[in-house]
């Protein structure tokens, strides 16, 4: 063949590797030598201390209580405590055993330094916050409840340096629909299935939160389940916590949760996935990594294992992650669009990122199924992450998921 007829088809060969490395970005799938990969020691969060209470003036046995005027130094058992329509209340330096606190329609409620402990009533929360607006919550510990919170409703809630623990039957805090929530500087650990789990099934538009400096420690499932959250026109913002040995995802938002306006930032996520067959029990509980709890009923199961899971959802910035170890993908998009991946540091993970397609089986789930509509394929906008070093592939791509990059 003459050298003037090999000109035309080495032509035609550049300018089709250029498109399509221009529209996969497939540069980014090779690691580059010249770019370090720096991951920064894990910071150091401030968190509560456990602490044990012993003074007190008065304790109450098997009462039901309506509460309008402070209250310190008490000790219940087996009691009920409502506040109900009362402001300016404070609750501090209290023990609860086996109570259940009702804060329904108040303002201006402070509750801090108490000890909330083994209430367990299937499905009802130890305490039930409710059209509540300015509430502080700091410094208590929500320990071996079945629900630790439920959150309905309200506005301008602080939850701050408390510990959350083994709170296992549904959750550490669930609900939080509210309309600026802070969450910082709380520690969550062995709670079950979830430490947070948040939704806005309503789709109310004032919703939003701001979730930073927590420690997620080994929570049995997700750490923080974004669940049916969706319309919101504020942005919910996700950032500098550390979130790791979760046994399925550290941060997951599934359910139909479309325009989650969700911005994540500056985590160190990592180490999630380490509940595995080797070490269950003979009866499939944890030896190890999670301690069980008398109440629990199941065998933890394996789940996803991912840093991140984003599944049924739309509108998610994640940015100036680090995201490693995980025993599961880094990122994981199933049926994910208008998601953005910038300036992440993404490795040792089995896949770095995933895009793929919706499940059959999310169209017949017992709790918000997916719409035939809303059915389809993961789209993905990548800039200036370093993905590499990922044991199977730094990117997976299923065939009709999209992965754009500038």
């Amino acid at each position: 063949m003459k050298i003037r007829n090999i000109v035309p088809l080495i032509l035609v060969f550049l300018v089709a590797t250029t498109i399509f490395f221009s529209r996969y970005n497939i540069s980014q799938w090779f690691k580059d030598d010249s770019t370090p990969i720096n991951i920064p020691l894990v910071p150091k969060i401030e968190t509560l201390k456990p602490f044990t209470l012993t003074a007190f003036s008065e304790t109450h046995r098997y009462e039901e209580i309506t509460v309008n005027e402070s209250i310190c130094s008490e000790r219940f058992e087996h009691c009920i405590l409502r506040v109900y329509r009362f402001d300016d209340i404070s609750i501090a330096d209290c023990e609860f055993v086996n109570s259940r606190i009702h804060i329904v329609e108040c303002s201006n409620i402070t509750f801090k330094t108490n000890i909330v402990r083994d209430y367990y009533i299937a499905e009802d929360p130890a305490l039930l916050v409710s059209e509540v607006s300015d509430l502080h919550f700091s410094g208590n510990m929500i320990m071996n409840n079945s629900v630790g919170i439920v959150v309905s409703g309200g506005r301008d809630l602080v939850f701050s340096y408390n510990l959350f623990e083994a709170n296992d039957q549904h959750n550490a805090i669930m609900g939080l629909n509210t309309q600026n929530c802070t969450i910082h500087n709380n520690l969550f650990r062995y709670n079950f299935p979830h430490a947070l789990m948040i939704m806005n099934r309503e789709e109310n538009p004032e919703v939003y939160l701001d979730i930073y400096s927590n420690i997620f420690d080994r929570n049995i499932e997700d750490a923080i389940n974004f669940e049916d959250y969706r319309g919101s026109t504020h942005e919910t913002y996700v950032h500098d916590n550390i979130i790791n040995g979760t046994g399925q995802a550290g941060l997951n938002i599934e359910y139909n949760s479309w325009g989650a306006n969700i911005v994540v930032e500056g985590n160190h996520i990592y180490g999630n996935g380490l509940l595995a067959l080797s070490i269950l029990d003979q009866d499939g509980k944890p030896t190890s990594i999670f301690p069980s709890h008398k109440h629990q009923p199941e065998p933890y199961s394996e789940g996803w294992k991912h840093g991140i899971k984003l599944e049924d959802c739309s509108n998610v910035t994640i940015k100036s992650n680090y995201i490693y170890d995980n025993k599961g993908n880094g990122v994981d998009l199933v049926n994910a669009r208008e998601i953005t991946l910038e300036n992440n540091t993404i490795t040792s993970n089995i896949n770095g990122i995933s895009l793929r397609k919706y499940y059959a089986s999310s169209f017949i789930r017992t709790y918000s199924p997916l719409l035939p509509n809303d059915a389809g394929y993961s789209e993905l906008y990548s800039t200036v992450n370093i993905v590499v070093d990922n044991i199977e592939n730094d990117y997976y791509v299923e065939e009709g998921s999209t992965l754009r990059a500038p």
